[in-house]
């Protein structure tokens, strides 16, 4: 078959490829409404760029057990003949190009795999790992989701209230303001995203007890720790967790609490994969809430209890969900507290 660049994303361990010239986003997912007959598998709708997108979850068009969503789910907006369409993965990687091939039937033996065939091209070896490839038209068109994506016009049926008892039940009040946020932010053309120049992008993590913004613009990956075994660095200073095998490169882990002077409350959860220059490193940090899209206007100053060292590490605060967010200088932090030779 002939290679293409597929975009690789994970859902429940498995890994999945979907050719590029469909993609036209990736976003978090934010909050959806019912759809008026609805195919089982569409979870919902939401408003994305002027488009009322519905939004699949492959557990459910494949016939499997579904578990709900989570906060750190993306949502991969696709377009096929004019459809638009959201599909949900756990985690985004990245694009390369694979070579898929066809499954051997033999192999087929019960309904369920039989089902997962049918909207499969093919397996492909990408590293050590093994991707599942799409075949994107049958998977949105076969047997019945077409009657539901082609209407230009759906009906909303039911209010966001159905997306969260049938897929975030536990959510907090928090969080599903920060799911309505993600839905606003959504709505917006890319015209008009474009135009705001006075918005800057950061992802929204928690460290100990505090909500903490990292630079969006520095971020290439994140990822949670049981997908990686952090190796531990013999005589390493604090701040350093350890390191990891990221795609092939060896990386290494650091903790910002100490030097933020935050009390730790959950062992390290999950990581982020920054990027300066041509230094790539991960960070520690109990969880991953948000991308959030902050208007500069509404970044505040330090309280004055706030020592000088914080003060050249943090911008500024300013209010998330019923608390604040301390936004972080992490070029400076990491320049001065991990790379101060290669770093200026």
């Amino acid at each position: 078959m002939v290679d293409k660049q597929n975009l690789i994303f994970g859902l429940h361990g498995s890994l999945y490829g979907i050719n590029t010239t469909f993609v036209r986003e990736i976003c978090w997912l934010p909050e959806l409404y019912s759809l008026a007959t609805a195919p089982a598998d569409i979870i919902g709708i939401f408003n994305w760029r002027s488009h009322l997108v519905p939004v699949l979850h492959l557990d459910l068009r494949f016939g499997r057990g579904f578990s709900g969503c989570n906060m750190t789910d993306r949502v991969i907006v696709v377009e096929d003949r004019g459809t638009y369409i959201g599909i949900v993965a756990h985690q985004v990687y990245d694009v390369r190009e694979l070579k898929p091939q066809p499954l051997d039937l033999d192999l087929i033996q019960s309904r369920q795999s039989a089902l997962d065939r049918q909207f499969i091209i093919g397996i492909a070896q990408s590293d050590d790992s093994v991707v599942t490839c799409l075949d994107l038209d049958r998977l949105i068109r076969e047997p019945d989701a077409v009657a539901a994506l082609d209407n230009e016009s759906p009906p909303i049926a039911g209010a966001a209230a159905d997306f969260y008892s049938r897929c975030c039940p536990e959510a907090t009040v928090d969080e599903r303001a920060t799911f309505a946020t993600r839905a606003a932010q959504l709505k917006t053309s890319v015209i008009q995203a474009q135009s705001n120049e006075r918005e800057e992008g950061v992802l929204v993590v928690q460290i100990g007890a505090e909500s903490i913004g990292l630079p969006l613009e520095l971020i290439i990956d994140v990822d949670t720790v049981d997908r990686f075994t952090i190796s531990p660095v013999p005589v390493a200073p604090p701040a350093l967790l350890g390191q990891i095998n990221w795609r092939g490169e060896i990386l290494p882990v650091v903790e910002l609490g100490g030097i933020l002077q935050i009390l730790p409350v959950l062992p390290r959860q999950e990581i982020v994969i920054i990027q300066l220059g041509d230094i790539k490193l991960g960070i520690g940090v109990d969880r991953i809430f948000d991308v959030f899209y902050l208007s500069t206007a509404r970044i505040e100053e330090l309280p004055l209890s706030a020592s000088d060292r914080l003060r050249g590490y943090l911008r500024g605060v300013t209010k998330y969900g019923e608390g604040l967010m301390y936004l972080v200088k992490l070029q400076d932090l990491v320049a001065r507290e991990f790379l101060p030779q290669s770093v200026a």
